[in-house]
C-alpha cells in the first residue's frame, strides 16, 4: 500500500438491531469517516434505523436484505463489492460477517475479524488477522492455535459526554442507573431485588429486550413501581448518565463492559459484578467497586458504602475519568485501529 494513498476499509456488520458490538460498530464506522486518511465502504444487514443513522454521515453504505451465510446472492454481492471497491482491509464483525467473506483473495485485501466474545473460532477461518477487545479474548484465541502475531488486542472506546439530562422528578443524587440489553447475562433482576433494601434510592433501567415484561413483574412483586422506572434505549445515553449518581453493571457474563467506560466518561462512579471484563477493568475502591456476582446483599452493601461516602465517590470519579481519557477515548482507539491496519497491509504487500 503506497504511503500517500488513503487506507481503504470495507466495514461489514451482519448483526442484530441492538447490542453492544453493534453499537460499537456504529461508533467505529462514524469515527473512521471523520478521518481524511481513510476511504470507507459499509455493508450492513438491512436495518432502517442503523442505515438512517450511518447514512447521515457516511455516503458509501449499502444494505443487504437477506444477509445470510448460505445465500449465494449475498456472497456474490460481497465479492462484487470487494472487486469494485478494492479495499486494503476487510473488517468483519463477529461470527456472521466473518463466515460469509470470500475464501480466496479478490483484490489482495487483508481480512480482519473483530471478536467481542468467546465465539467459536472456526467462524474466523477465512480471516487473516483478528482483533479482540480484551486481553482474555486474545489469550483464548491463541490458546486455540492462532499465531499471537496475527491477533491484536484493541479495547473499545466510548463517546464524550453530551451534557444532556432528563427531568426525572426525583433527586439525581439518590438515583441509580442500570443500562444494557434485557437479557439473562445482564442480570438486571439483581438490581431490582436490591432496591427492596435501598428504600431511600431510586433506579432507572435503560435498555430493550425480551425480559422487559419479567422486569416489570419483578418491580410489581416487590412494590417498587414508585422508585424503579424502565426507559427504552436511546442513542443519547448521556441524558441518563448525567441524571444519576451511581451506575451499576450487575452482569453474570460480560466479556468487556462498555457501560463501565461510559460511566467513567460521564464522571459517575460505577459498581460492577466481579466477573469477566468488569473484574479486569475495575480496581476495587480505586476506579470503582466490585460485588460478588449474583449476590444481592453484597450489591446492597457496596451501594450503601458508596452512596454515604463522598470522599470515596470523588476518588472513583477522578480515577475513572483519567483512565477514560488515557486509554478509552475515541481518538486513542481509532489511532490504534488505523496504525494496525497500515502495519498489516504493508506486511501483506511485502
Amino acid at each position: 500500500m503506497a504511503e500517500n494513498s488513503k487506507l481503504k476499509i470495507l466495514n461489514i456488520m451482519n448483526g442484530a438491531e441492538f447490542g453492544g458490538a453493534e453499537l460499537f460498530f456504529e461508533r467505529v464506522a462514524l469515527s473512521f469517516e471523520k478521518r481524511t486518511s481513510i476511504s470507507q465502504k459499509i455493508l450492513i444487514r438491512a436495518n432502517e434505523r442503523r442505515f438512517h443513522k450511518l447514512k447521515q454521515k457516511i455516503e458509501n453504505i449499502e444494505q443487504i436484505k437477506f444477509f445470510k451465510q448460505y445465500n449465494p446472492f449475498c456472497r456474490l454481492k460481497i465479492q462484487e463489492v470487494i472487486q469494485e471497491f478494492s479495499p486494503h482491509v476487510v473488517l468483519t464483525w463477529m461470527n456472521r460477517a466473518s463466515q460469509i467473506i470470500p475464501a480466496s483473495k479478490i483484490a489482495n485485501e487483508v481480512t480482519v475479524g473483530r471478536l467481542g466474545g468467546f465465539y467459536k473460532i472456526k467462524n474466523y477461518a477465512k480471516c487473516d488477522y483478528l482483533i479482540t477487545n480484551t486481553i482474555e479474548l486474545k489469550q483464548y484465541v491463541t490458546s486455540l492455535g492462532w499465531d499471537r502475531k496475527r491477533v491484536e488486542f484493541i479495547p473499545n472506546f466510548v463517546l464524550e459526554n453530551k451534557n444532556d439530562k432528563i427531568k426525572l422528578g426525583t433527586d439525581s443524587q439518590n438515583t441509580l442507573l442500570c443500562m444494557g440489553r434485557f437479557h439473562e447475562n445482564k442480570a438486571m433482576d439483581i438490581v431490582i431485588k436490591a432496591m427492596s433494601f435501598l428504600p431511600n434510592l431510586n433506579l432507572l433501567i435503560v435498555g430493550t429486550g425480551k425480559l422487559k415484561a419479567s422486569y416489570k413483574a419483578l418491580i410489581n412483586k416487590y412494590h417498587l413501581g414508585e422508585r424503579v422506572k424502565i426507559y427504552n434505549w436511546s442513542n443519547n445515553i448521556s441524558q441518563y448518565l448525567n441524571s444519576c449518581s451511581i451506575l451499576v453493571c450487575p452482569s453474570r457474563h460480560e466479556p468487556f463492559g462498555n457501560v463501565i467506560i461510559d460511566g467513567w466518561a460521564h464522571k459517575i462512579p460505577v459498581v460492577v459484578s466481579n466477573v469477566g471484563g468488569p473484574k479486569k477493568l475495575i480496581k476495587h475502591k480505586i476506579n470503582g467497586l466490585k460485588f460478588e456476582t449474583d449476590n444481592v446483599f453484597d450489591l446492597v452493601s457496596k451501594i450503601k458504602d458508596l452512596h454515604s461516602n463522598k470522599k470515596l465517590k470523588s476518588e472513583l470519579i477522578k480515577n475513572g475519568f483519567n483512565l477514560f481519557k488515557r486509554d478509552y477515548s475515541e481518538n486513542v482507539i481509532i489511532d490504534k485501529y488505523i496504525n494496525y491496519f497500515k502495519k498489516i497491509s504493508r506486511l501483506c504487500v511485502e
